[in-house]
């Protein structure tokens, strides 16, 4: 394990306003999901460890890793010191986590990287059963005749790694993150979109960035910027909102202005709502803000307009909401352990005592993460049923099949 040098610390405290972490009276505790199960490590902990020690003296400290960067604690800061960031910085060139599945998530990422390989095709990973299986899935091969795509110009839709997750989580799941983005072509035909699926699109690199493997990200942002600009695309819609924010945020960081928009397909969709022809469920349901969506794109008006078109009555609104929204504890696939499934478990409660009659969220690892614990929730009652927001309004277009999506 590398460690970084102490004649950097002084940079980092600047850089990241680490002494003001240390200001005020903890007043983001209670909004960390680490904290709010274990009762301590919150991040002003670690940031007086730090000041006092360096960054060779925080091997150990449980938010090093278990942090799952959802920038809940930055929302609450009467200073806004950028944490997640901070914890970013802290993790280069580090690798004493516990990653999920054994690493599987990392090393299809990291695959995807090399030139030489398919990766961009196919991903070949070995399963979580004892490493017996070997899983093949085409990249390109969930895109079936009732689906209108094309692959030359046009507004993109960056699939990016959920053919992977479907292989590798899909069983868990009431719907298997790949019909999330059938859902999604369903529904941008309705608009009369035929959008373009990029077969040699890769992972977007947010969870190798987070854990600290920037080189590798470097590689992958680079291939897909180099990719899009070839393709003179001037609109990408993704999936994930991490993929959303990476794309425009952290790309543009890296390589300046990009010659494209990018948004999340629900603000796309929801610009356009009035174009579609819905027959309401007349649920009651709660939305589950994922964070990159509400507090790093700041998107949460418009998954709401779509649930509520689906619905037909106003969302539900749980305690947390909005940019205070609490995060589902995926983080980076590393270090799930007893505070991500206490971080499910509340926002099950939550949504109980709202009187939803279930949970909707629109990002892939706010699927999983909510039907890999929901099996184990401590709520009494039966556990609360979570549906993913664009198959629910594909779900519901007059003409389309009526699927069952519980």
């Amino acid at each position: 394990m590398k460690k970084q040098s102490r004649r950097n610390d002084s940079g980092i405290t600047k850089a990241f306003r680490v002494t003001d972490c240390t200001r005020c009276n903890n007043e983001c505790a209670d909004d960390c999901p680490v904290y709010r199960f274990y009762g301590t490590w919150h991040p002003q902990h670690l940031a007086g460890r730090f000041l006092r020690e360096g960054s060779t003296g925080i091997d150990g400290h449980r938010l090093l890793w278990d942090c799952v960067t959802c920038g809940a604690c930055t929302e609450a800061c009467p200073f806004d010191v950028p944490f997640a960031d901070f914890i970013r910085e802290l993790r280069l060139g580090r690798s004493d986590y516990e990653p999920v599945l054994e690493g599987l998530v990392h090393r299809y990422q990291r695959m995807q990287a090399v030139p030489a390989a398919s990766a961009a095709r196919r991903t070949r990973a070995t399963s979580k059963n004892g490493g017996k299986t070997k899983i093949v899935q085409e990249r390109l091969s969930w895109i079936d005749a009732s689906l209108d795509v094309n692959r030359t110009r046009g507004i993109v839709l960056f699939v990016g790694c959920i053919p992977f997750f479907d292989v590798a989580f899909g069983e868990t799941c009431g719907t298997g993150p790949i019909d999330s983005a059938r859902a999604a072509v369903r529904i941008l035909n309705r608009l009369g979109v035929s959008p373009v699926i990029l077969e040699d699109e890769r992972c977007c690199g947010r969870d190798l960035y987070d854990i600290g493997d920037r080189e590798t990200f470097v590689e992958l942002a680079g291939h897909n910027v180099a990719l899009l600009k070839a393709r003179t695309i001037k609109t990408v819609l993704t999936l994930c909102p991490e993929c959303a924010y990476t794309l425009r945020e952290t790309y543009r960081e890296l390589f300046g202005t990009l010659p494209f928009k990018v948004m999340h397909v629900t603000e796309y969709i929801a610009g356009h709502i009035d174009k579609l022809d819905i027959e309401p469920t007349g649920e009651r349901l709660a939305f589950h803000d994922p964070c990159y969506l509400a507090r790093y794109l700041g998107c949460t008006q418009a998954p709401r307009r779509l649930l509520a078109a689906a619905t037909g009555v106003a969302p539900v609104e749980m305690a947390r909401h909005g940019r205070e929204t609490a995060c589902c504890g995926a983080g980076s696939w590393v270090n799930h352990g007893p505070h991500t499934r206490n971080a499910v478990n509340e926002r099950i409660v939550e949504a109980k005592r709202a009187g939803a009659d279930g949970i909707v969220t629109a990002c892939p690892k706010c699927m999983i993460v909510f039907h890999e614990v929901n099996p184990a929730c401590a709520w009494k009652q039966a556990p609360v049923v979570v549906n993913d927001l664009l198959t629910l309004v594909a779900s519901r277009l007059r003409g389309e099949e009526k699927r069952d999506i519980r």
